[in-house]
């Protein structure tokens, strides 16, 4: 009831009718826009949430779709930006996430409408596609046109937006959009958890990204220390170097490389889940929990049997409810039929097993894939205390550049040409492996100075050139 008392008295009113609505937004972006809807004179287009549901409705090449709807005649120039040109004879059933992704883009930038509505364009996207992506999206500005996006990559929406409107509620009760803002602003306000222009508040706590400081040689030394040898791993036409490394309790070490790059592979041998090639070395006897990039669900039960039936201990101790459980929200879904969970259910479950398992090694591939923003930042913040306080080592493979940057005690860069030839670098520093890494990509990072999220700056702005010019890609400026 303190929600619902909290809500605005128009909340509860009838729905305003076109006049008020004009009324209210004279004067602003809204106006124009709202104008047209109501004399029915604009042209909607749609890239769908759920890509992987695009093979069930279409058939055929991706050529032959895109000729099929080529209107504005820059097919050749948007399938160059998003990568596609290799991929144009192959049938749509057959593509990955990350080209379903890319080619349902492709598909809505090609064709001449008024709004482009994009939603959650970064799924199953690395780094520099997520880039690709929002800058062939933001190729579509122009005077006339109305562009949307929904995205939970902070860093991905800072870079695309010019202006943010903000959504706060209960999920599947009601949901409450905020004016426009400018970029730092609405991503800030998010983040506070608090919207001045209304004196509201809809998250107790505000979530604030500050880099952790790296340990004194003091507490190293009573670290406990291992290392894995150089090993190399070849499977078809790819192959995989791995640089020898070392690594110790009470650290994360994030993997950053594109697609194809090696990523989930090391993770596995680093499971013992995939040998390396014979007489490259051989992965240090360690317990390892290890949760899979794929969830695939085989429990029939509910999430408590499974949960009782793996990890009985560790979901009843006080302590791992407190870190884990609660902020993962597990209670909520319970005695929900595992089968039947969404996509970030069944992520937040994956992550409770994974952790609820005594291991010396963590192994997260794809912590962030499902999860909106804000539960994002919870499971970083959940990941990060469980090592430090079980005083475990984490592996994490992610895309997400501020989960990223929060999580990372040290980086490992992957280079090279993907799914061809690529190398594992030994563990860096954040700020230098942040630093190679970008730099392979092109692009910069500045910190925000209130909460101290990474923000990418505008390709080729002020700050972006003096950035590069020094060769400062990444800044850890607090």
């Amino acid at each position: 009831m303190v929600l619902v008392n909290q809500l605005p008295l128009k909340f509860w009113q009838d729905p305003p009718d076109w006049t008020e609505i004009l009324s209210h937004f004279r004067g602003s972006e809204l106006q124009n826009y709202f104008t047209k809807i109501l004399e029915d004179d604009l042209k909607a287009l749609i890239k769908p949430q759920y890509v992987d549901q695009i093979p069930k409705a279409v058939k055929g090449t991706v050529q032959q779709l895109l000729d099929k709807k080529d209107e504005c005649k820059n097919q050749l120039e948007i399938c160059k930006m998003l990568d596609l040109m290799h991929i144009r004879d192959r049938a749509i059933d057959a593509l990955s996430g990350g080209e379903l992704q890319r080619f349902a883009c492709a598909m809505v930038c090609i064709q001449n409408g008024d709004i482009f509505m994009f939603d959650e364009p970064s799924s199953y996207l690395d780094v520099k596609q997520r880039l690709n992506a929002a800058v062939t999206i933001r190729s579509l500005i122009h005077p006339d046109k109305f562009i949307i996006v929904v995205e939970h990559d902070l860093s991905v929406l800072d870079y695309l937006s010019d202006f943010i409107c903000c959504l706060y509620g209960v999920p599947g009760a009601y949901g409450v959009v905020t004016m426009p803002f400018s970029v730092r602003e609405g991503i800030n306000i998010f983040l506070d958890g608090f919207v001045p222009t209304e004196n509201l508040r809809f998250r107790e706590e505000s979530l604030v990204f500050k880099v952790a400081e790296s340990a004194t040689e003091e507490e190293v030394k009573r670290m406990n220390h291992y290392e894995y040898p150089a090993m190399t791993k070849t499977m078809g036409s790819f192959q995989l170097h791995v640089e020898k490394g070392q690594f110790t309790d009470s650290e994360i070490l994030v993997l950053l490389g594109e697609n194809g790059t090696g990523k989930t592979t090391f993770i596995r041998m680093l499971a013992g889940n995939l040998p390396p090639d014979d007489g490259s070395g051989s992965i240090p006897q360690l317990h390892i929990s290890y949760k899979p990039q794929k969830i695939s669900p085989k429990s029939q039960g509910i999430v408590r049997q499974l949960l009782h039936e793996k990890i009985r201990d560790a979901y009843v101790h006080p302590q791992f409810v407190t870190d884990v459980m609660k902020p993962l929200k597990i209670d909520d879904i319970m005695d929900q039929e595992v089968q039947n969970l969404s996509g970030g259910e069944l992520q937040r479950v994956a992550l409770a097993l994974c952790l609820g398992k005594p291991a010396d090694v963590y192994l997260i591939d794809e912590p962030s894939a499902y999860l909106d923003s804000e539960q994002r930042l919870v499971a970083a913040k959940v990941i990060k205390r469980f090592i430090l306080h079980a005083k475990k080592t984490g592996f994490v493979v992610e895309h997400d550049f501020i989960m990223a940057t929060y999580l990372a005690d040290r980086v490992i860069v992957f280079s090279g040409t993907p799914s061809l030839s690529t190398t594992a670098h030994s563990p860096q520093s954040l700020l230098n492996g942040m630093n190679r890494f970008l730099e392979l990509l092109g692009i910069t990072f500045r910190r925000d100075p209130n909460n101290f999220r990474p923000r990418i700056n505008k390709n080729q702005s002020v700050k972006d050139l003096e950035q590069k010019k020094a060769g400062q890609y990444f800044f850890l400026e607090e």
